[in-house]
């Protein structure tokens, strides 16, 4: 066994536990989206992969290896379990996904394990905060001279003496085949008796995915750009097959629930300026054509393992597009017509826009009848123009926002579909307006029975390849420091003290505060016969 491989998501919070309040799951989905192929490997017995520590046998046995290699953390008080995990398993690969809230956590996982491990393992850091702090100025110049890169670029980092020098590699853009050659390399380089990142150097170019892949050499940033050689997403494993299901989201009535792609890109389609899945930074879309074909299998997948892992249990899935099939009217109904010629016994939720719902009714009532049971909205303002607009907003000139909210409402519920949101604030709008809008929640509540939940967000600035509003924000210090901005905001699902969006300014504690007393309020509203949670 000369992999030995383990996967985190690191902490974006200095302490404590989140709020049941605020929307969570067991489940590390994009670490295991990242981590598939090399997990498809293990679980087949192929190569170095199939002699690691994610190799069980057969596939049930690799699902339950593979996930008790990896660790979804949310404060530095899980670094117990981190510790715990770094002694069973004595990785010689530590793979750690960060967002920008969460660098100060990976740093601190990265300074643990080389404490515990020394130069027995490998650190590469990937996730968000890597893809959107390296990137190319041209993607058709594949070339390291035409990279640019963010203030806050791990490896600049680490050479500007702002961070220690923690991380071997830090790896952007698509991880699924470029993961898996990291851990052939390091079972290349443990037979020749070197450093397990000795021959991260060597990984082809021609491996599959548009990646970029950083080296710490001596203190120096050093990067290989990848050929961008096309990914057959139709042979990508789902990653609930790889690593299973381990929790239930109670919109779907306590079944367990998966989180499946359809693998159309890494972003949105929309270019919401104060978004962190917008369009420009994120790419655009890719292979559209066979991403319902993608989806189905996914879903079946989830509910073939969950009847083996889960025995009684029903299955369900959320998917984690940023826009459900991208909306397309092609595509849903492509895939409905998979549903509905060989079903899948699973209920399944996803997101779309308010205007995509009103634009699409009878698609929505068809996605009803092949088991969409819940859908997720994002509802950032009444008034899109006290922000600057928004992409997403193209019926403005129809109705107003929330015009359209009751009518989309309205198209959900007659189609049997429940609808939670998620409000974000710190976009520039005035408080008011955000009292404002969470009464109007209140009284949708009262006539509709939705939204539930309601997650509340603070906007955060992210990287975005540089379309950072002039922020230029290093993200090496925690987000929010310990005390009553921290309190409060782990009933939010993002938001920080320190990394506001720069026109918009830091949150104020008193408004915090009320937000979130107005928000409890709100959920207090008994939906559907039952008290909201």
């Amino acid at each position: 066994m000369t992999i030995r491989a383990v996967a985190v998501s690191a902490p974006d919070w200095v302490a404590g536990v989140k709020d049941q309040r605020a929307l969570n799951s067991r489940d590390a989905a994009s670490l295991y989206n990242a981590c598939r192929v090399a997990a498809a490997e293990a679980a087949s017995g192929i190569g170095p992969w199939g002699r690691s520590n994610w190799a069980g046998g057969d596939a049930r046995a690799s699902r339950s290896a593979a996930r008790a290699a990896t660790l979804l953390m949310y404060s530095m008080d899980d670094m117990a379990a981190f510790r715990a995990l770094l002694a069973r398993e004595q990785p010689n690969l530590l793979l750690i996904g960060a967002m920008s809230l969460c660098l100060p956590g990976a740093i601190a996982c990265a300074g643990i394990a080389r404490d515990m491990l020394g130069d027995r393992v490998a650190i590469v850091l990937g996730g968000r905060h890597a893809g959107e702090t390296v990137w190319l100025a041209d993607v058709q110049t594949r070339q390291s001279s035409a990279l640019r890169r963010h203030v806050a670029a791990p490896l600049d980092l680490i050479h500007a003496g702002r961070i220690p020098p923690v991380f071997d590699a830090v790896a952007m853009g698509d991880g699924e085949y470029l993961i898996a050659a990291l851990g052939r390399a390091v079972d290349a380089a443990m037979s020749r008796g070197l450093h397990p990142a000795a021959l991260f150097g060597e990984v082809e170019s021609a491996t599959p995915g548009d990646w970029i892949l950083g080296l710490n050499d001596r203190g120096r940033p050093g990067y290989l750009v990848s050929q961008a050689a096309p990914m057959d997403y139709a042979a990508l494993p789902a990653p609930s097959r790889m690593f299973g299901v381990g929790g239930a989201f109670g919109v779907f009535g306590g079944r367990m629930t998966a989180h499946v792609f359809s693998d159309i890109g890494r972003g949105c389609v929309y270019d919401c300026g104060f978004c962190s899945e917008r369009a420009s930074a994120t790419g655009g879309v890719r292979d559209l054509a066979n991403s319902g074909d993608r989806l189905y299998r996914q879903l079946r997948d989830a509910a073939v393992t969950i009847a083996e892992d889960w025995p009684g249990c029903c299955a369900s899935a959320f998917c984690e597009d940023s826009v459900l099939l991208g909306g397309a009217n092609r595509l849903i109904d492509g895939f409905c017509t998979l549903m509905e010629r060989q079903p899948v016994d699973i209920r399944f939720g996803g997101q779309l826009t308010i205007d995509q719902i009103l634009a699409r009714p009878a698609e929505v009532a068809r996605l009803a009848r092949a088991g969409l049971s819940y859908v997720f909205i994002g509802v950032e303002t009444l008034s899109p123009e006290e922000i600057g607009g928004m992409s997403k907003d193209v019926g403005r000139k129809r109705s107003s926002w929330t015009d359209r909210m009751h009518q989309a409402f309205d198209i959900l519920g007659a189609a049997g579909i429940d609808c939670g949101c998620a409000v974000l604030f710190g976009l520039g709008e005035r408080h008011d307006s955000r009292l404002a809008l969470l009464d109007r929640l209140d009284r949708f509540r009262r006539s509709h029975g939705v939204p539930d939940p309601i997650s509340l967000n603070w906007a955060v600035q992210h990287p975005l390849c540089g379309a950072d509003g002039g922020a230029g924000y290093d993200y090496v210090d925690w987000g929010t420091p310990e005390g009553p901005y921290l309190d409060l905001f782990h009933n939010f699902g993002e938001a920080s003290l320190r990394y506001p969006l720069p026109h918009a300014g830091r949150p104020r504690l008193d408004e915090v505060a009320e937000v979130v007393a107005a928000a409890d309020a709100v959920r207090r509203v008994p939906v559907g016969g039952r008290m909201a949670s």
